[in-house]
């Protein structure tokens, strides 16, 4: 089985022309199955897309969400209207709102979730950077730093729950379990032009709640194999903070989408 994994894609940087090519040349590679780590557009039109996506591509799509797919609209409502898309689109799988593994091979199952961005990496308190999702993002806007730090926390922690109930299930049905995110989950896989992100941004680009409970679910299951496929950073980069626990980062550029990496789950 072929999995085509892309992330960051940023359509809303295309002409509907140049989408349509891109669709179209993706199509063409003829995976089994593709899976997306967030950041398809903008809140206006990822739903949208999402359903272009689905009528375009003849194979499941399993995705999550990124922060610029809520920009200018709101995370529960986005959430909300990709899961009812999903009911719509059986073909189109938003792994933030299904509550089991994805069985794609005898050994291979697929779970996932948005993740966010949780402030718990590097030093919140004294980083000046300030983020768009700050802005433009109905749950988040309208907060000093110190009132919403509680909040990036708990949607974190949102991540982590999930993850902390379909991943045990994945490898206990499954040796290798594909984990689909968007934000990195550690600081050692939170990449920028080569080298680890630094106190003042890593608060922004990483997860460190789906993170603590990888290590956790990894250390549990020493015998399993865990994968994590996330974006964010537009960094590419790979680490292994445990023998069985392998993260790899997708590298990305506006205006110009491709596929990430070609998985070829044959032996894993």
């Amino acid at each position: 089985m072929r999995i085509a994994w892309l992330t960051d894609l940023h359509l809303n940087f295309l002409p509907a022309d140049r989408i349509e090519w891109f669709f179209h040349h993706v199509e063409q590679q003829h995976p089994d199955a593709f899976v997306i780590t967030g950041d398809f557009s903008e809140a206006h039109e990822v739903i949208p897309l999402l359903e272009w996506l689905g009528r375009s591509w003849s194979k499941p799509i399993y995705y999550v969400l990124g922060n610029h797919d809520f920009y200018g609209g709101s995370i529960r409502e986005i959430r909300a209207a990709a899961t009812a898309l999903s009911d719509k689109l059986p073909r189109l799988v938003y792994l933030s709102d299904y509550p089991e593994p994805v069985l794609l091979t005898p050994r291979v199952a697929l779970v996932g979730h948005d993740g966010w961005a949780d402030a718990r990496c590097g030093d919140y308190e004294r980083s000046m950077v300030m983020m768009n999702d700050y802005r433009l993002i109905a749950e988040l806007a309208g907060y000093t730093k110190q009132t919403r730090w509680p909040v990036l926390r708990q949607l974190g922690d949102e991540a982590a729950a999930h993850l902390r109930v379909v991943l045990p299930m994945a490898l206990e049905r499954r040796d290798h379990a594909l984990v689909a995110t968007h934000f990195p989950p550690l600081r050692e896989a939170c990449w920028h032009e080569g080298t680890l992100s630094d106190d003042e941004w890593a608060p922004h680009f990483t997860c460190l709640a789906v993170g603590e409970a990888l290590l956790e679910i990894a250390a549990a299951y020493p015998f399993k194999q865990i994968t994590v496929l996330c974006g964010h950073t537009h960094s590419p980069g790979e680490c292994r903070p445990l023998p069985n626990l392998q993260i790899m980062t997708g590298g990305a550029r506006y205006g110009a989408p491709t596929i990430s990496k070609m998985l070829n789950l044959e032996g894993w």
